[in-house]
């Protein structure tokens, strides 16, 4: 029983040798002759960072790692999502220092870091706030000669932002690019550029907001007569007296000139649901919208009010064919 026991170790030895020089050619071929240096980039990746909290600060956001391993686990390392973690749970306001050390990897066994750049990264936490900023339109140069810069409106006058406090949370207003104004003579509208400095340029972005610029044109008082006064709704049978109306208002001159006929220029009208039990009933009138002209104003109407009555009918004519008495 003894010497069988004492044999075992020596049973099959050659296939046991064999093992044993299979496992040491492969731990050779994997330890010692398969080892290279590479450089990994790898991402930092901010966890936990709290909801009221912002980097205010443009950082590196890589880090370079030169390891050292076998071929085959950096290239398996190569097809991974690395990442380095930095956990923000406890971020206060203010700078924190983020120290890239080896143990700062989790890499497989036989994977060692030989260098990281950069050493340390730098983050600035701020607190993130929201702001609604007035937008205010900057202008150069006079209109033509007669004519006025009555407002210039930008759509939307206001914009949110949300970011780090130190860098919007004392702006109040942010003005346009120049909107150059010289010579113009009817109103319109044009797309600007915001002016941003460089952190609220990448912060926002480049916005256009839409300027109209509205322009009045001089204008004179005019009193316009035999503006024709129209029946709503139409119906034979009554009729409007009187039938026209005049009307003080203020034209552009550059309306007058182009208008021969002003009286054009208005629409009268009564309506006849309107009437008292006398038959009177308002008179209303409209100026005409003219696309880039200024609005013309109405002052006064005269006659205020019209008076319904029936139309009168005229005699029929006699058949001629009808034989005479």
């Amino acid at each position: 029983m003894t010497k069988e026991i004492l044999s075992l170790p020596f049973r099959h030895w050659p296939l046991k040798v064999l093992a044993l020089f299979i496992g040491v050619a492969l731990w050779y071929g994997i330890a010692v002759e398969d080892q290279v240096d590479t450089v990994l980039t790898v991402p930092l990746e901010l966890r936990n960072l709290p909801a009221s909290m912002i980097i205010a600060n443009q950082y590196q956001k890589e880090v370079d790692v030169s390891v050292r391993g076998p071929k085959r686990l950096l290239q398996e390392l190569r097809q991974q999502q690395l990442s380095r973690p930095v956990n923000l749970a406890s971020a206060r306001p203010g700078p924190r220092l983020v120290e890239n050390t080896p143990d700062s990897f989790s890499f497989p066994r036989g994977v060692t870091v030989q260098r990281v750049q950069p050493a340390n990264v730098l983050l600035v936490v701020d607190q993130l706030v929201e702001r609604h900023i007035r937008l205010q339109a900057r202008t150069t140069g006079q209109p033509a000669r007669g004519f006025t810069l009555e407002e210039l409106q930008l759509k939307p006058d206001v914009i949110t932002v949300s970011g780090p406090f130190s860098l919007i949370g004392k702006v109040q207003s942010i003005d346009t690019a120049t909107i150059d104004v010289e010579g113009l003579t009817q109103s319109g509208t044009v797309q600007v550029p915001l002016v941003l400095n460089g952190p609220l340029r990448k912060l926002i972005g480049e916005p256009m907001v839409e300027a109209r610029i509205l322009i009045r044109e001089p204008v004179k008082r005019r009193t316009v007569q035999h503006i024709p006064i129209t029946l709503r709704p139409a119906g034979k049978g009554r009729a409007v007296l009187p039938q026209t109306v005049s009307v003080d208002a203020d034209i552009p001159v550059s309306v007058i000139k182009d208008t021969p006929d002003l009286d054009t220029l208005f629409h009268a009208s009564v309506n006849a649901a309107e009437a008292d039990q006398h038959g009177q009933v308002p008179i209303r009138v409209e100026a005409v919208s003219l696309p880039g002209r200024a609005s013309i104003n109405i002052h006064t109407i005269l006659p205020k009010t019209a008076r319904l009555s029936k139309e009168q009918t005229a005699p029929p004519e006699e058949d001629p064919r009808q034989p005479q008495p």
